[in-house]
């Protein structure tokens, strides 16, 4: 077996059929099966995984974070290489293709690139939440090294995977915290263009909203607590200032990468952009100011 696509899924039942469908038609010569990790609160995602033979369902009781059900889906993969996807993410046909070649080139860790779907037309929190967490992820930008990779989309050798512990157990930014981890073991961490998905988008703009800060939250426990603390001083004082970076940069990424429709509904919507910004600065004030630990909502 080369490869085995690992979906975690809570009450994914809304997408997870147009996931399957686009999985069916890939053009991969070689074996793959896909691993469906479930802890709904009803049967319908079961009953849809049942229509596909290529698919093994694995059910949990109880709700995990996505991260446990990728691990989970790892111990019972076969395949050479584990794709780990999101069960909003829709393969382009040639993508396990693509992803096995670029593996067999010697890259053991590497993300793909993260396209907004765009059947459904997108709404203004549909952009806001692809541009502030895919923004390194454009199919349009070249092969590269990276420091962390989105767990959306990549792929990692199995049994680099299983001798690295896994995921944490923690509800968001589990991929962002595993890859760092990875990265700072001595792993390499690669980007290409070739292996594209694109993600339906459909969350309501106080969620996003939500995710952003807590990314924020979560991002200064798994990065930056342990800093000395003068260096979390100058850290606290320019944060405005990395805020405003970092949305100017996402702006800059997206212009650049992006097709002559994309750029101009980025710039139509850029003040969005810099809203998120304030968030995610918001959330990260919030955890220097209080403490705590890593958040465990979800969204």
């Amino acid at each position: 077996m080369q490869i085995s696509v690992v979906l975690p899924s809570y009450n994914s039942e809304g997408s997870l059929r147009l996931v399957l469908e686009q999985l069916q038609r890939q053009d991969f010569a070689g074996e793959f099966e896909v691993i469906v990790c479930d802890c709904s609160n009803h049967d319908l995602v079961e009953q849809i995984c049942h229509e596909f033979a290529m698919v093994k369902y694995v059910r949990e009781a109880e709700r995990f974070n996505p991260g446990i059900g990728r691990n989970l889906g790892a111990k019972h993969a076969s395949g050479q290489l584990l794709l780990f996807l999101d069960t909003d993410v829709l393969l382009q046909e040639n993508a396990l293709t693509n992803a096995w070649d670029y593996y067999l080139h010697g890259n053991r860790v590497f993300g793909g690139a993260l396209e907004l779907d765009r059947h459904k037309k997108p709404t203004a929190a549909s952009y806001l939440e692809h541009w502030f967490f895919n923004h390194e992820s454009q199919k349009g930008r070249p092969c590269c090294a990276r420091n962390n990779l989105s767990s959306a989309l990549m792929a990692i050798d199995r049994l680099l995977f299983l001798n690295s512990c896994g995921f944490r157990d923690i509800p968001r930014m589990q991929d962002t915290e595993f890859t760092e981890r990875l990265k700072a073991s001595g792993q390499r961490l690669t980007y290409t263009p070739r292996v594209v998905g694109y993600q339906i988008q459909d969350s309501p703009l106080s969620k996003v909203l939500t995710k952003i800060y807590i990314n924020g939250v979560n991002l200064f426990f798994i990065r930056y607590n342990k800093m000395a603390t003068v260096k979390k001083a100058l850290f606290f004082l320019s944060l405005p200032l990395l805020s405003l970076f970092k949305t100017v940069r996402i702006i800059i990424r997206h212009l650049k990468y992006q097709d002559e429709r994309g750029r101009i509904i980025t710039i139509i919507w850029m003040p969005l952009l810099f809203l998120g910004g304030l968030y995610w600065m918001l959330g990260l004030y919030r955890s220097m100011i209080f403490g705590g630990e890593i958040s465990a909502r979800r969204d």
